[in-house]
């Protein structure tokens, strides 16, 4: 589906949740995901009641037993399902929402929590407002998606005739010193610029190609962590690792490492910076049906004026060290990916506290 029309199946849905719509709600989600059909079934016992439904749906007979918070299935006649509940941190199932795809098609991981979000949202499970500063922020984030990597790709193309034509001069021509200072330029110029599309394409890639396993989060964190804090040593930035015990989660351990690397990396920049603070403190700890990880420094702070844009691409604090402001933008799209929300708090040294919160692997009871 062309972004104009995934751009007009979001307005749909916000439209139809502030006028109480649930089948148009529905509807509008389906095209979002791209989707052949969706439906809402409400769960009372071993019961499914369909609450509203669109499109290809009439194959997909549920069960009432389900691992987990989310899953694919394939129907004997050979139809994809994904089907998750709704809401999602919720003890026993009270909805179900599955969407059906063509074969071979599965939906991108952001969609489908977006989705879940809004469902909460619409069904009056959701009030608190950081879930709702947390569903916005992923609508941005996965906008920008369907347009960053075409961007980085039409960005690359030219980029290269650049950097490979200025290579070309440095390499073969009798240049003053004038004249190569300023291909030096363009070229560290041009490499700034590839490093941005790099990230833009980053940004956009919302599913890995690697596979989610089970992992041992504390483990993944520590190992993370440490490989950070070898490169801040140097800067004189200790990290300080807290684990305690937590309960497998189901990711990908690329994805759930690079969080933990920005975030620390982050935080020891910003104290290098700065000159204010020495230490970078890495929590790990459970909380209820979830695993949380907190990163906190005693550094500087993050500005008054930037905290309501902290997670928005091209929003950074690192404005001397060339930062290109995708670093959270990018994290808040892989905690997104794994169901999980992540948020910005005050340190009571006065630096700042990001906090990750991550759903545990459950399964079902029988």
């Amino acid at each position: 589906m062309a972004y104009s029309q995934k751009l007009e199946a979001l307005k749909e849905a916000i439209y139809s949740i502030r006028r109480n719509q649930m089948s148009n709600l529905i509807r509008a989600l389906s095209n979002w995901l791209g989707a052949e059909g969706a439906i809402l079934f409400r769960v009372e016992g071993e019961k499914f009641e369909p609450v509203a439904e669109f499109g290809k749906t009439s194959k997909f007979s549920p069960c009432s037993t389900f691992s987990g918070e989310q899953g694919f299935l394939t129907s004997q006649e050979g139809l994809n399902f994904c089907w998750a509940k709704v809401p999602p941190e919720s003890q026993f199932p009270t909805y179900i929402f599955a969407a059906s795809f063509a074969e071979g098609y599965q939906p991108d991981e952001i969609a489908l929590q977006v989705v879940l979000e809004l469902l909460s949202v619409f069904l009056g499970s959701t009030k608190n407002e950081q879930n709702w500063e947390h569903v916005a922020r992923a609508f941005r984030v996965a906008t920008l998606g369907e347009l960053a990597a075409g961007i980085a790709h039409e960005i690359n193309n030219p980029l290269q005739a650049i950097i490979g034509n200025a290579e070309l001069l440095l390499d073969t021509t009798q240049l003053d010193e004038g004249a190569k200072r300023k291909l030096e330029d363009i070229l560290s110029a041009a490499e700034k610029i590839k490093e941005i599309a790099r990230a833009m394409t980053h940004l956009a890639d919302a599913r890995r190609t690697e596979e989610k396993e089970l992992l041992d989060f504390g483990k993944v964190v520590q190992e993370a962590a440490q490989l950070v804090a070898y490169a801040l040593v140097r800067e004189s930035v200790k990290v300080k690792i807290e684990l305690s015990p937590t309960p497998q989660v189901w990711g990908r351990r690329g994805d759930l490492e690079e969080i933990v690397a920005q975030l620390v990396q982050n935080a020891g920049e910003a104290i290098a910076e700065s000159g204010k603070g020495s230490q970078v403190t890495v929590r790990v700890r459970s909380e209820g049906e979830k695993v949380r990880l907190e990163v906190e420094d005693d550094g500087p702070g993050v500005p008054y004026d930037l905290r309501e844009r902290i997670f928005d691409p091209f929003v950074t604090t690192k404005v001397t060290r060339g930062g290109t402001g995708l670093g959270l933008a990018i994290v808040q799209n892989l905690v997104t990916a794994h169901g999980g929300i992540i948020w910005l708090e005050d340190s009571p040294s006065g630096g700042a506290k990001f906090v990750v919160e991550l759903p545990i692997w459950a399964v079902a009871k029988q």
